[in-house]
Formats: C-alpha cells, sequence, structure tokens
C-alpha cells in the first residue's frame, strides 16, 4: 500500500523526484495515517457496475473517509483537468519523464453528513485515464513543480471538512506528453467498479 499525496515545501530549485506510485491508487481504499487509524473509502450502498458522469456532475452516492477515527460522508465532483507541457518536468532532471507531461486534476469534496473530519485525503483514490484507455501514474515529489496552478490546492493533515462545507483538493497525475486525460475516476475499493467521469 502506498500513500499518494505530496509534501510541498516552498518552491526549491534543483527538485528531486521522489517516488512514481505505480497505478492510479489500485483500488484499494485505504491508506495510513499516523497517529489514528488507517484512512478509507466506503465500500457500501452501490450495486455492482460502474456510473459513469461528466465532469462538474457530482457522484451519485455519498462516499465515507475516515482518518483519525472519524468517518465523514461526500460527494465527489470532478471539476476539471489542467495539463501542463513536457518541459515543465524538466527542472526534475531525471530522464524517466521524458516523453511524458503533467495533468493536474481538481476534485470538490462536499461534506454532506457523519463526523467532521480533519484532514481527509480526498484525493487518495483518485485516478485518471487517458482518452487511450491507459491509467496515469499519480507524481509525488520532494518540493514543488513551478508550473503547478495557483488554485491547485493538494490534501493535507490539518484542515478539518464539517458538514455543509465544500473544499476543493487537487493532484498531479503524469501522462504521455501526446495522450489528453479521458476519464477521471474515484476507487470504491476491491469489490466495486471506480466511479468515472468523462472528460470532454
Amino acid at each position: 500500500m502506498t500513500t499518494r499525496h505530496s509534501i510541498r515545501h516552498p518552491r526549491l530549485k534543483g527538485l528531486m523526484a521522489a517516488a512514481l506510485l505505480g497505478g492510479v491508487a489500485l483500488t484499494t481504499g485505504c491508506s495510513s495515517t499516523a497517529g489514528g487509524s488507517p484512512g478509507r473509502a466506503a465500500e457500501s450502498g452501490s450495486p455492482a457496475g460502474a456510473q459513469e458522469l461528466v465532469l462538474g456532475q457530482p457522484s451519485q452516492e455519498e462516499q465515507e473517509i475516515t482518518r483519525w477515527d472519524k468517518t465523514g460522508k461526500f460527494l465527489l465532483t470532478p471539476q476539471k483537468v489542467v495539463e501542463g507541457k513536457p518541459e515543465d518536468l524538466q527542472e526534475l532532471k531525471d530522464g524517466k519523464f521524458a516523453g511524458q507531461k503533467v495533468a493536474w486534476v481538481y476534485v470538490d469534496a462536499r461534506h454532506v453528513g457523519g463526523e467532521p473530519v480533519k484532514g481527509p485525503m480526498i484525493m487518495e483514490n483518485i485516478g485518471a485515464e487517458t482518452d487511450g484507455g491507459s491509467r496515469a501514474t499519480p507524481l509525488l515529489v520532494f518540493g514543488d513543480l513551478s508550473s503547478r496552478p495557483k488554485d491547485c490546492v493538494e490534501d493535507d493533515g490539518e484542515s478539518v471538512f464539517n458538514k455543509g462545507e465544500s473544499h476543493t483538493r487537487c493532484a498531479p497525475y503524469l501522462i504521455p506528453a501526446g495522450a489528453k486525460v479521458g476519464k477521471v475516476t474515484y476507487s470504491q475499493g476491491y469489490y466495486k467498479d471506480p466511479l468515472a467521469w468523462k472528460v470532454p
């Protein structure tokens, strides 16, 4: 099991790639959280078979997300995808990024029930697929890419989500330079198909 959120520091020169996490949180539905019980995406409430929506449409079912022994119910709405350029990755100074680019995926999470949750990992089970059907790869770096959009706010461990509140989170994914993101997905665990949103 891997943790896919990045640790942000002030922008540093000579950024170094820390890890490329394989797959897209591979339907694990869980994460490790320091000082509390493992975070998880619940596996209740929807029949087998994925629903497919379009960006801007909320999930039809509430998704439970737990952190620090608190469980909230959320409606998730992928909002947009901002694709970068291959040269954005040159500052990482690593040849394994050749022929790839970054796609920044934004997801709104509205707390609609359950307990207030501190630092829910909204993006942990979010993934992306290219228009050719290949999975995008979550990108984790020490520091921050200078090309990161100013409105791209990543998951953090401090923000508290209370009922009725809505917050947008964002994370970077790697795709081939010549591809586009065709879908944003949300893993619901091993036993249910992921939710999927088409990218126009």
